[in-house]
């Protein structure tokens, strides 16, 4: 792609090269498959220049390198390309059973990588950010409804989430570093280009814009707003930003830190969301925690028995289910000999909380770890058999199956010396 000034003289200078080229390397432009787009060039000057070539005349925008090029402020039509991918990606994977977890490691490696070489360079409206969100949200969960906030599923796991970036400042952040390289008069053409055309010797952090300048400059000081009042004075934001900065830059997950949302700490993610703990484990504790499981108590609007299954006595809820249900609670004393718990398990926050607290052996404290999220995920899935396949709850068959897991786990940890629990 070249570019020129949109006058005859420099569009003459540029048919010049192009026959330098051509007469250098015997080859030639392919009129047919070359255009020639124009943006705020009107009437005779126009015409005149469109005379000078033979390239039929484009239309704005168009795509270059994956993305629209556009000479106006794109509009949401403009990022139907970005959404249409996500949609084939989804479209693609609902075919194959995946669990929760596959689904959400899909979204943050993949879906999320395609909405970054976007947000990167574009202002995304809200309009678009919330059509992904929702895309993302419905192929997490498999319908339309969420049993958890979105803003809550885009925490930190150690704020009570599971990771995934909030989009919305996601996009502001990866913009601040075009308003830092802006800042620090990076080597690039364009930033050469706003610095002779907009800001005219004066500092990014002052200058105003009108209202005929670049709808993505017009953004920027959107974004350097607000990071002001955040930091405070331009001083305070320079040198903010340069703590911010490595050698390749300013370093967006701490600009993201900066403009998203935080939440209250967890005390508990750091027994859940553990590397060596299968992460469908993790997962269906962090559902559980939240009391956010489908047990009876939270399908009220179904026309169903609301006893537990098991006992056939109470409601079924998470506090029942996982450890007031005498079938649980006699699983639960067969775990805790078996690994020597010295704590009584009445409730998962305070499961996870003792497990944080009990000192062991390496191997065993690992086996601890992984134990009581395998005890959870293991009554949750034999529960589910009960209920929707008719089989009975087994308290050995559920042992059993927690201490292979357990095993698994440790074993791959400590093959040689693995202790005897």
């Amino acid at each position: 792609m070249l570019f020129s000034k949109g006058d005859v003289p420099s569009v003459k200078i540029l048919i010049d090269c192009l026959n330098d080229f051509k007469n250098a390397s015997g080859l030639d432009v392919n009129s047919f498959k070359s255009n020639i787009f124009t943006a705020g060039i009107v009437g005779d000057e126009l015409d005149n220049i469109l005379n000078l070539l033979n390239f039929p005349l484009g239309t704005l925008p168009v795509r270059y390198l994956g993305v629209p090029l556009a000479a106006q402020k794109l509009n949401v039509n403009h990022y139907a390309p970005l959404y249409d991918r996500i949609a084939s990606y989804i479209n693609k994977w609902t075919a194959n059973s995946l669990s929760y977890v596959g689904r959400l490691l899909l979204i943050k490696s993949v879906l999320q990588g395609v909405e970054c070489f976007w947000l990167q360079i574009f202002p995304l409206p809200s309009t678009v950010i919330d059509r992904i969100n929702r895309l993302c949200r419905v192929f997490l969960w498999g319908k339309n409804t969420s049993p958890i906030k979105w803003s809550k599923v885009c925490l930190p796991s150690d704020e009570g989430g599971v990771g995934l970036r909030d989009v919305h400042s996601w996009n502001k952040a990866l913009l601040a570093k075009i308003l830092w390289n802006i800042h620090s008069k990076a080597d690039s053409l364009w930033v050469r280009w706003v610095h002779s055309f907009y800001l005219k010797n004066q500092s990014i952090w002052i200058w105003n814009p009108k209202k005929s300048d670049s709808c993505l400059l017009k953004r920027i000081c959107d974004i350097r707003n607000e990071i002001l009042a955040k930091l405070g004075s331009p001083d305070s934001t320079i040198f903010h930003f340069t703590h911010f900065s490595n050698p390749k830059g300013l370093c967006s997950s701490k600009m993201y830190d900066l403009f998203r949302e935080s939440g209250p700490k967890a005390f508990w993610h750091s027994a859940v969301w553990k590397n060596f703990i299968p992460p469908k484990f993790s997962f269906c504790v962090w559902l559980a925690i939240n009391d956010r499981l489908a047990t009876i108590n939270n399908l009220k609007y179904l026309d169903v028995d609301p006893t537990c299954k098991s006992c056939g006595n109470y409601l079924e809820n998470a506090s029942h289910l996982f450890f007031d249900c005498i079938v649980t609670r006699l699983l639960w004393d067969r775990v805790k000999r078996w690994l020597k718990f010295s704590h009584s398990m009445s409730t998962i926050a305070g499961a996870l909380k003792w497990t944080k607290k009990e000192h062991a052996a390496p191997a065993l404290k690992k086996a601890r770890d992984v134990a009581v999220c395998c005890t959870i995920y293991k009554i949750w899935k034999a529960r589910n058999s009960q209920v929707f396949e008719g089989f009975n709850f087994s308290e050995d068959s559920v042992f059993i199956k927690i201490q292979k897991d357990v095993y698994k786990v440790v074993y791959n940890h400590f093959p040689v010396n693995l202790v005897d629990f």
